[in-house]
């Protein structure tokens, strides 16, 4: 059984509640990615912030002047770094997310986009369901 651990990116590239949005943007843009894991000083994973989110600034250009804990998704849905690969497809169908963040012991470890599951998936066809 494939499981979180095995298929999540350890390579985080992560944000402080405290960046502003700008910060956010160029991280996101220069990294080529659609959201990042938001931590506090200790490591504790407090939000996720998002392209979506960052969308904002389209109305608002003093958005920009902001803080990601301003903009932040504080609700983040997770999964546990033994979880099954099925757990973490059910999530991101169900909550229609692009990444889950993966915890062991309460600190951030991963994080696992729908794109890896499928890789996961095409690469052991044995770990899909008949």
């Amino acid at each position: 059984m494939l499981t979180a651990g095995a298929i999540m990116t350890t390579n985080l590239v992560t944000m402080r509640p405290e960046a502003s949005i700008e910060e956010a943007i160029e991280t996101l843009l220069s990294r080529q990615i659609s959201g990042l894991p938001v931590v506090d000083d200790e490591g504790h994973l407090v939000g996720v912030i998002t392209e979506f989110a960052l969308l904002a600034v389209t109305y608002d250009k003093r958005v920009k002047d902001h803080t990601v804990s301003q903009h932040m998704t504080r609700d983040v849905i997770s999964v546990d770094i033994h979880d099954p690969i099925s757990r973490i497809a059910d999530l991101c169908i169900v909550h229609r997310v692009r990444r889950v963040p993966v915890m062991e012991r309460g600190r951030l470890v991963g994080v696992i986009a729908r794109r890896d599951v499928l890789r996961a998936l095409a690469e052991s066809p044995a770990a899909c369901p008949a």
